[in-house]
């Protein structure tokens, strides 16, 4: 049987010792990695979420990822608004309707988001379809205001394009 006196001797013992424990304060800087990590965190998510309406063209939900004003700057298509993006990714996955747009690495920091991406898609939908498939990669980087995506520029080789699908125009950018 546990002596009285020694269960008592070691609870005021860890109640003092508990009293004299310095305060723990939380460091500034690990506040700040939290947030910055938690912001990165955010931005991937978004970006994951706006590869998935690419990919999948439906794009009902890409205003609670991206600003109204959202601005592309690309070699096949500058946008100015969210609603002339809607418009074409519609174009995209018209002229190739097997669209396939994978993520193929992702990082985030202060400054926003990068991605490496690869397209596949066969022009079997535009006017003059050529029937041809092809495989690009390129980059994109986004910024963000407020969480939402703002802005998105876009690297790929566009002669790659036409010469793998023999047209002397991206069939998406038919008018």
């Amino acid at each position: 049987m546990k002596n009285p006196a020694n269960v008592a001797a070691v609870a005021i013992t860890l109640a003092v010792l508990a009293a004299c424990a310095p305060e723990v304060k939380e460091d500034p800087a690990v506040d700040a990695m939290r947030a910055a990590a938690e912001s990165e965190s955010q931005m991937l998510s978004a970006v994951s979420a706006w590869f998935e309406a690419w990919d999948s063209g439906n794009t009902d939900n890409l205003a609670e990822i991206a600003l109204a004003d959202y601005q592309r700057t690309a070699p096949d298509q500058s946008v100015d608004s969210l609603d002339e993006m809607r418009v074409f990714i519609a174009q995209v996955h018209a002229a190739y309707p097997d669209y396939r747009l994978t993520n193929d690495a992702a990082a985030a920091g202060p400054d926003g988001a990068f991605v490496q991406w690869t397209v596949t898609g066969t022009d079997t939908g535009s006017e003059d379809s050529t029937g041809k498939s092809l495989k690009i990669t390129g980059f994109s980087r986004y910024t963000f205001v407020d969480g939402k995506i703002a802005s998105e520029l876009v690297v790929f080789d566009t002669g790659s394009v036409l010469a793998q699908l023999a047209s002397e125009e991206m069939p998406h950018m038919a008018e």
